[in-house]
């Protein structure tokens, strides 16, 4: 999967919320990464690849009280789907929300494959 400027067009479309305030999150975000606030969201998927393996599956940007946070979906190379807060500013991994592995239910059981 190639990442760059569409990659970070959908993260700043997820970013926005209601449609009343859409237009002032998507110009924040632009001016926050234009002023290098915010770091590309290339470098934060590379950072993920690198570290976890695996497949971007959903990026949203977020501006919290304390600053821009990228959040990213990914599936890793294991199967495990992962939630990972990055520092927008920093790149720093700040949080990492690891679920069971794509189709496990509780328990370890694989969900269908018969018996």
């Amino acid at each position: 999967m190639r990442t760059g400027p569409a990659l970070l067009l959908v993260a700043l479309l997820l970013a926005a919320g209601p449609a009343a305030r859409a237009g002032d999150d998507h110009e924040r975000a632009r001016a926050a990464l234009r002023e290098g606030r915010i770091l590309p969201l290339e470098r934060i998927v590379e950072s993920a690849r690198k570290r976890f393996g695996g497949e971007v599956l959903d990026v949203d940007l977020e501006d919290e009280e304390d600053g821009f946070q990228y959040e990213l979906k990914l599936i890793a190379a294991d199967g495990r789907i992962m939630k990972l807060d990055y520092d927008a500013a920093t790149g720093e991994l700040l949080r990492v929300k690891a679920g069971r592995r794509h189709g496990e239910q509780r328990g370890g059981e694989q969900r269908g494959g018969g018996r």
